[in-house]
């Protein structure tokens, strides 16, 4: 609750339309000159590490993210973005790729040492599409090109987010498969091997998943974009190629297990007897 001393010609003011720091007003009450809001305030705020160079559109986007009911760090270089990582406990980072010192990849493999499982999202150019392998390969959760509206980009944060806390609500529930030799604990986002333990991200789980609950473990492409990122972008399946590659990767120690392009349909993973 917030307590406000004010004009009484506030009180008049209409709760319901009232923000401030992205908290709605519930109730306005009025004790003499007094004038208290009262705010309904979110069980969790997810904490946001924005890093950018760009010293005049990123204070607007960390305005309209804390309006939009987060809490968000802004760094301007990714020495003090790093620093402020290793000291603060952080749902999201959004990196600038291209930035002077240090680029945003170069940030996000150090941050994913430090904590293996934290989501990112990249802020890139036009001229930068390239580069996104290199960012899938370290993990990335999604990409938005500048210039972007910030509804975009509210949006994308937004559907990280549910992706990254799914297994979260599930915590009760243990979706646990064998796959070969390894155990994968979909809940937990983790594929051991004897005693080795591979942390996955959000998107990394979720496509095994699919694969392990797909019938003869094979899951179609139109399907796979739909559920894992809500669309069919041309991009997302060059994105899909990339993940399924990753997967190789992980379970490449038991060669009992592959994973095969079935043309023009999908993928099929395979696990010999």
């Amino acid at each position: 609750m917030f307590v406000v001393n004010c004009k009484a010609k506030l009180a008049m003011a209409d709760a319901g339309n009232m923000l401030v720091k992205g908290k709605k007003c519930k109730k306005v009450l009025k004790h003499g000159s007094l004038i208290i809001f009262v705010f309904q305030q979110p069980l969790l705020m997810t904490r946001i590490l924005m890093v950018d160079d760009d010293r005049t559109l990123s204070p607007l986007v960390k305005e309209y993210l804390e309006a939009k009911g987060f809490n968000c760090d802004l760094f301007h270089n990714a020495f003090e973005g790093l620093e402020s990582f290793k000291k603060q406990s952080y749902g999201l980072c959004i990196l600038d790729v291209r930035m002077p010192l240090k680029t945003g990849f170069e940030l996000a493999s150090e941050m994913k040492l430090l904590q293996p499982e934290i989501p990112f999202l990249f802020l890139t150019g036009e001229i930068e599409k390239e580069k996104r392998i290199q960012g899938l390969e370290l993990g990335a959760d999604d990409y938005i090109t500048k210039p972007f509206s910030m509804q975009e980009l509210h949006l994308r944060v937004q559907a990280i987010l549910r992706r990254v806390e799914a297994p979260s609500r599930k915590k009760g529930e243990a979706q646990i498969y064998q796959i070969g030799g390894y155990e994968f604990n979909a809940s937990t986002r983790e594929l051991k091997n004897e005693d080795r333990i591979q942390r996955m991200s959000a998107i990394e789980a979720k496509l095994l998943k699919l694969f392990c609950d797909a019938a003869d473990g094979i899951i179609e492409r139109d399907m796979a974009l739909k559920l894992i990122w809500d669309d069919e972008h041309n991009f997302r399946e060059r994105s899909l190629n990339v993940y399924v590659s990753k997967l190789r990767t992980y379970l490449g120690e038991d060669g009992r297990i592959s994973f095969l392009n079935i043309h023009g349909s999908g993928y099929q993973m395979v696990v010999k007897a």
